[in-house]
């Protein structure tokens, strides 16, 4: 009984789907992004703030005219972003562990 509770949801799940997708490609649309590359462009952000900002630090340091302030700010930017990055994947692997443990 409760297989075909399921089945019977899944399907429906595919047709509305398939609808959602005809209808995108029907109004010209660009396909969606795959989430992993979207992931993946994200982390590459975060990571070029981190390098840029060390690179700041590297100029300051050696004596090169960089203002303190871009110096700063530059580097509070990069922390900002890697701490909302490890927001999101705390909330990730919560959402994954909650999956993982539910009872079919």
């Amino acid at each position: 009984m409760a297989d075909m509770r399921i089945e019977q949801a899944l399907s429906e799940m595919r047709a509305i789907g398939a609808q959602q997708s005809q209808g995108q490609q029907e109004e010209g649309t660009p396909p969606l992004e795959d989430f992993s590359q979207m992931l993946e462009k994200a982390v590459e952000q975060v990571n070029e703030q981190q390098v840029a900002s060390g690179e700041l630090k590297k100029a300051y340091m050696s004596g090169e005219d960089v203002p303190l302030t871009d110096v700063m700010v530059a580097s509070q930017e990069a922390k900002l972003s890697f701490e909302a990055m490890k927001e999101v994947r705390n909330h990730f692997l919560k959402a994954y562990r909650e999956i993982a443990n539910m009872k079919i």
